[in-house]
Order: C-alpha cells, then sequence, then structure tokens
C-alpha cells in the first residue's frame, strides 16, 4: 500500500482534531437527552414539582417527547399525548430537525475518526500525527467546552437565550410557567443537563489528550 502523501497525512490530522469536539459533544447527548437522565431528575429531592401534573404523568410525557427527540417514536404519537398546545407541537419538531442529523452523523463522524488515525497509524513515519491528532483534538474540545461552560456558569440565563437564538427561529421556543413543557423541564433540569454535559466532555477531552500525547511520545521513541 502506498504511502500517504504529506497533503493526506495534514488532512487526516486536521479532520481528527476538528470533529473531535462534535463526536464528544454529541456523544454526551446519548446519556443526557434519555429516559434515565429524567428519572434520576426527577427522584432529587430538591427538583421543583410540577403544578399541573402527578409525578407519574410527567414523567411519562416527558420520557415520550426525548423518545421523539431521539427519533423513537412519530410526530403523531407526540401529538397523541395530548399535553402539548400548537406552539410546543412545533417548537419538538424543530428540536426533532436539528438533533436527529446530528445523532445520524455522530456514528458516521466517530467512523470516520477510527479509520483516519488507524490510516495514519499504520506508517511509522506518520505515527507520530495520528497521536498530535488526538492530542489537539482534546485540547480544542477541552478549550471549546471550557469557554461554553464558564459562559453558562456565569450567565445562564444569557447561555440560554443565545443558544436558542442560534439554533431556532424567532420566538418558538418562549413558553409560559403553565406550557407543558416548562412543567416537564424547568430552568434546573437544564441547568443540571449542560453542567452535566460540560463535565462529561471536559473529562472524555482530558482522556483524548492524555492518550495523544502517550501515542506521540510512543512514536517518536
Amino acid at each position: 500500500m502506498n504511502p500517504l502523501s504529506p497533503r493526506a497525512v495534514s488532512f487526516l490530522q486536521w479532520a481528527i482534531t476538528l470533529l473531535m469536539p462534535f463526536v464528544l459533544i454529541i456523544g454526551s447527548l446519548y446519556i443526557f437527552m434519555s429516559p434515565q437522565f429524567i428519572e434520576w431528575q426527577y427522584s432529587r429531592p430538591d427538583f421543583p414539582p410540577a403544578q399541573l401534573f402527578t409525578p407519574e404523568q410527567r414523567e411519562y410525557n416527558a420520557v415520550q417527547t426525548v423518545l421523539y427527540t431521539r427519533g423513537q417514536i412519530t410526530e403523531q404519537e407526540l401529538v397523541d399525548l395530548g399535553v402539548y398546545n400548537e406552539r410546543e407541537i412545533k417548537h419538538l419538531v424543530d428540536v426533532y430537525k436539528v438533533s436527529r442529523p446530528m445523532f445520524v452523523f455522530e456514528p458516521v463522524a466517530v467512523i470516520f475518526i477510527l479509520g483516519a488515525f488507524l490510516l495514519l497509524w499504520r506508517e511509522p513515519a506518520t505515527r507520530v500525527n495520528a497521536g498530535r491528532a488526538l492530542f489537539y483534538g482534546g485540547i480544542f474540545t477541552f478549550i471549546l467546552i471550557g469557554v461554553i461552560g464558564l459562559f453558562s456558569l456565569i450567565a445562564f440565563d444569557s447561555f440560554f437565550v443565545t443558544f436558542h437564538r442560534i439554533f431556532f427561529e424567532g420566538d418558538t421556543w418562549l413558553f409560559n410557567y403553565t406550557d407543558s413543557l416548562i412543567q416537564f423541564y424547568p430552568v434546573e433540569f437544564w441547568m443540571t443537563a449542560v453542567y452535566g454535559i460540560a463535565v462529561f466532555v471536559l473529562l472524555a477531552a482530558i482522556l483524548v489528550t492524555a492518550l495523544g500525547g502517550y501515542l506521540m511520545r510512543r512514536a517518536q521513541a
């Protein structure tokens, strides 16, 4: 098999680096956009209760809603829950349209990263590039999520508004306190989710950076 050209080596290295934050962040959503995370949140003694739903109703509908955003139930099944108004349904459809492509592309990105890494690692001359790709990818992720996490920690309300304005049009994501989405997912829910994602991704970034550094030293030796 012919060795990789310098241009191909550079492309594969930087593709791994730039894709790493996406893979780690979207990967964390498999944990934080899950029925198990909802159940854990609701079991917390300090979590605010719903005013218009029983705990059983709240948990069931919240779980079904998350399953919809992950593509596991249909839009009609979401409507048939009978707990959302037209505005809320529209917003949830928008959430699905944003999240679904990410969940579809994420495994593709993982496979690409693995393939690119193996291509770089197969040749002794480019093994250092494979380690460097992981090292830089971890550092890039660490810086990116650190900035986002710090912003959310200092000014969560501004972070929450900015996030929604980036991904959703107009004010379709604004709801009344009595709307079901707020009853199911109050601000405390999102604060815990954001901080949890930040911690998870930061830990993953540290591991990737450490692995990359180890492989770089091994390749150079």
